[in-house]
């Protein structure tokens, strides 16, 4: 794609180049005024794509998150809840490779008689809030 811009009696040609999803045009000249634009073209989001599932186990709740899709392009935020009043109860940050898995273990002396859920925050598109999985064990 180009187009022709005419000025200070100097023909100049603009060149569009696509890079890693940008889009950048510059205009070049000849002992003229250099005029240079950048346009970014946003790709879209690569989506969470994991299986989230809890049990109960003598002493607490085990979460096994696995990871379905590609690598993460960013870290994101493994948030735990108390689920019945959605309290904050922890969290850290991951970026999980391609088909990775994790797997915590929630002690009875956190959950405190209490269910808990797990959400993950992606840091790289908004996601509503709704727990990936939950465990209720008395």
């Amino acid at each position: 794609m180009s187009k022709m811009l005419h000025g200070a009696g100097w023909r100049n040609t603009a060149v569009v180049l696509g890079f890693c999803g940008a889009v950048f045009s510059f205009t070049s000249a000849l002992g003229a005024d250099v005029i240079a634009q950048a346009e970014i073209a946003a790709a879209p989001p690569a989506l969470l794509n994991t299986d989230v599932r809890s049990r109960c186990i003598d002493g607490g709740s085990v979460f096994k998150i696995v990871n379905r899709g590609a690598k993460w392009p960013q870290t994101g935020v493994l948030k735990l809840y108390h689920s019945d009043d959605n309290t904050l109860i922890g969290q850290r940050r991951l970026r999980l490779a391609g088909h990775q898995k994790l797997t915590f273990v929630v002690k009875d002396a956190v959950m405190k008689g209490r269910p808990v859920g797990v959400w993950i925050d992606p840091a790289w598109y908004a996601r509503g809030f709704t727990f990936d999985a939950a465990a209720h064990c008395p």
